[in-house]
């Protein structure tokens, strides 16, 4: 065994194309004076060589040893522990979850030889099949559910669940189904429960008989907060439904106390309202403003016209004129690379030459959003392509569909007037982080926001006045003489030269330019009929905002988590709500907040003990008492039983409030002892989400891993496999022993 360990150190053993063994010498080759290559059959060859050309011998201790000897594996076998198989199996499965890959993925040829080579022993032992892996799946979820079922158990706070339903590719109806808590150190937490199959019709009824059933298979039915989803009528039903199943004591406010809105939703439905939406009052509305204006039919006709052949119409058409040609699309990318190398310095901006025009759809508003703000940016590249088709003859683009320069300025005020409800989308759509972005509080502040930005653009829309249109006259005369008055000679100073904006490329001249533009300029600048016609769209988004922000006043919640932030307060509201019925808006929202408070939070036990008087331990003065004297301990007595009876929520609004850049969530975990019963009501309202926009992230993961190759996969599959996703990227569980970041704490701590 020596002399072949002592061989194979010296050289390098292979398989000819004959079948033979042949032995080359590694000093040699490292020399690069290897000229000859011995065979495996003649042994003594290799040690004749060692010895003779490098002076190379065995050791005295080295023993005859067979040829087969040489070329034995270096290590024994190895067998792994039951722990170490394990948590390699556990390897294999987070693997196939978590990259979206196929059962069969280690049975492929060459991963498996790789396998093979590097532990040839161990690979034995690991079953590698997609039968042994789908089995393992089955095994992994079964016990990494009890981990998170332990979690969910440990919370602080209600779990609130957010519930969408998707059509999955292979055509089943899928209820995602994601629960939110914080944990026992107070961090917010998301959970996806279910993926399940939903069978029958998508009625209220039926859709909350799914609900129950996960929320009995994970033993949560007591400890359910609110229901998060859509604004469809169905699911007002399934609320009152599902509640009424898991708690037949709930009356019908209390359902709707516990329906929450998802504010993503909302959002959606108002971009659509002002891109595409009709209301009927609105245009009766707008044709009263003037005698000689069309009639309401007229109106939404014409207004249908201008949504569909107008500047998004017109903008929609040319880059799906670009993006529907390979060939259209590289001539657009490499005209907008040449305009961006002529213009070779770069004062504070990056080239837009890379960017792609993006196309709308019709099922996101968004997209229209995103579509204006990648033109806006590529507007000189547009049009110079546009321009440069146009000389060369091809007259696809016929000349009154391209852009004109009003059609630019609509543009302009289109994407100013999306872009607080896309701003508002992407903030709230995430997890919160210390009781910010994307949980309860936000959803009325961001609406009453919103509300203030479509009052602005109404009356910023509306017709201008004389003034106003004699303050753009004289702002275009000052602008025309100042670009046109001719420089004589050199500054004064050399330090700061008069700047000529003209000068510069075209990308920066707006961000050169002396002074902003005065909002009646834009105004003025805009074609009549454009702006008749986005008046009519903000009204029509403004009356869809103003609708669900009244709904959101039947559950109590909404308003309570701004009353409850510490960052926020009963002040907050106070200040937005200072006259007429909006006194009884805030007087409501006052009365919500306590009876909820009374009806489910506050402590049946004895009050907290009277705190000490500040006189304790003092000696009491010595004087004489008198009948006023007596008179004064009655009123203070008076006082202290009052005070001592205030509630907390009494004691809450007493407190100098709000407190700037505070953490909602540290603050009440801070002051439990102070609102035991009411720091319970305000975690659990910090632990619900804005939106049910985590659903949508299942279902587009899903779509991940149920490609058309993959149709065939059961329902019970994919929820499997997308729930252990779920967990593994939230680090909710260990797999294989360790984390999916690295960053994540291996303490059961960080996993509950």
């Amino acid at each position: 065994m020596a002399r072949a360990l002592f061989h194979r150190r010296r050289g390098y053993s292979r398989l000819s194309r004959t079948a033979n063994r042949l032995w080359a010498c590694r000093h040699c080759d490292e020399r690069h004076t290897l000229d000859t290559i011995y065979s495996v059959e003649a042994t003594s060859s290799a040690s004749s060589h060692l010895e003779r050309k490098h002076r190379i011998t065995p050791s005295p201790a080295t023993t005859e040893s067979s040829e087969s000897d040489v070329f034995r594996p270096a290590k024994r076998a190895r067998y792994a522990s039951v722990v170490e198989v394990s948590e390699i199996r556990e390897l294999l499965v987070g693997h196939i979850v978590n990259a979206d890959r196929p059962f069969s993925v280690f049975t492929e040829r060459y991963l498996a030889e790789i396998f093979r080579r590097f532990e040839p022993s161990l690979a034995s032992q690991i079953p590698w099949n997609r039968t042994s892996q789908r089995r393992q799946l089955q095994a992994i979820f079964a016990s990494k559910k009890v981990l998170v079922k332990e979690s969910m158990t440990a919370a602080i706070s209600r779990i609130h669940l957010a519930f969408d339903l998707w059509t999955s590719g292979n055509n089943f109806a899928i209820m995602a189904v994601s629960g939110h808590f914080l944990n026992r150190k107070g961090i917010q937490q998301q959970r996806l429960l279910a993926l399940a199959r939903h069978q029958g019709d998508h009625s209220g009824d039926n859709l909350a008989a799914t609900l129950v059933r996960v929320a009995e298979d994970w033993g949560i039915t007591d400890r359910i907060g609110t229901l998060v989803s859509d604004n469809a009528t169905n699911n007002d039903t399934c609320t009152t439904s599902f509640f009424s199943s898991i708690n037949p004591c709930f009356t019908l406010q209390d359902t709707v106390d516990r329906r929450m809105r998802c504010y993503g939703h909302i959002l959606n439905l108002v971009g659509r309202a002002f891109l595409r939406g009709e209301d009927d009052d609105v245009f009766e509305e707008e044709s009263q403003r003037d005698s000689a204006a069309p009639g309401a039919q007229a109106l939404a006709s014409d207004l249908g016209g201008w949504r569909a052949h107008g500047p998004v119409g017109k903008l929609r058409n040319i880059v799906k004129f670009i993006r529907s040609s390979p060939q259209r699309s590289e001539a657009f990318q490499q005209l907008a690379k040449e305009a961006d190398s002529e213009d070779n310095w770069l004062l504070h901006q990056e080239s837009k030459a890379e960017l792609r025009l993006t196309l709308s759809n019709d099922t996101r508003w968004n997209s229209t959003y995103l579509m204006i703000e990648r033109a806006l940016q590529k507007k000189s590249h547009l049009q110079s392509f546009l321009l440069q088709r146009q000389v060369s003859g091809d007259g696809q683009i016929p000349l009154e569909a391209h852009l004109t320069g009003d059609d630019w300025l609509v543009l302009v005020e289109l994407k100013a007037v999306l872009e607080p409800l896309y701003r508002q989308t992407m903030l709230c759509q995430g997890w919160g982080e210390k009781g910010s972005q994307g949980y309860l509080w936000e959803v009325l502040s961001g609406l009453e926001y919103l509300l203030d930005k479509m009052e602005a653009w109404r009356i910023f829309f509306d017709t201008p006045s004389d003034e106003d249109i004699e303050q753009s006259q004289r702002y275009l005369l000052q602008q025309s003489q100042r670009t046109h008055r001719p420089r004589r000679g050199r500054a004064a100073r050399a330090r700061s030269p008069e700047l000529n904006t003209q000068a510069l490329p075209s990308h920066v001249q707006q961000e050169y330019s002396q002074g902003q533009v005065p909002t009646a300029v834009r105004l003025a600048a805009l074609p009549s009929s454009a702006r008749d016609h986005i008046r009519i769209s903000v009204t029509t988004a403004w009356q869809k905002l103003n609708q669900y922000y009244t709904k959101l006043g039947a559950s109590p919640l909404f308003a309570a988590a701004i009353i409850l932030h510490p960052g926020r307060g009963v002040r907050w509201l106070e200040a937005r709500w200072d006259s007429g019925d909006q006194l009884e808006w805030l007087r409501d929202a006052k009365e919500g907040l306590e009876s909820f408070w009374i009806a489910w939070y506050r402590d049946t036990t004895p009050g907290s003990q009277p705190r000490p008087s500040s006189n304790e331990g003092r000696p009491p003065a010595k004087r004489s008492y008198s009948e006023y004297d007596d008179w004064m301990a009655m009123d203070l007595q008076r006082l202290q039983a009052r005070s001592s009876e205030a509630t907390e929520i009494e004691r809450y609004l007493r407190l100098e409030l709000p407190i700037p850049d505070v953490d909602p969530i540290e603050w009440w975990l801070e002051h439990k002892q102070q609102f035991p019963s009411l720091s319970r009501l305000a975690l659990d309202l910090f632990s619900i989400p804005a939106m049910a926009a985590d659903c949508e992230r299942a279902f587009s993961l899903a779509k991940l891993t149920l490609t058309s190759q993959r149709l065939s996969m059961d329902p019970e599959t994919l929820e499997m496999a997308q729930c252990l996703k779920n967990w593994i990227r939230r680090d909710a569980i260990m797999v294989g022993g360790i984390f999916f970041s690295p960053a994540a704490g291996l303490s059961e701590e960080t996993m509950l």
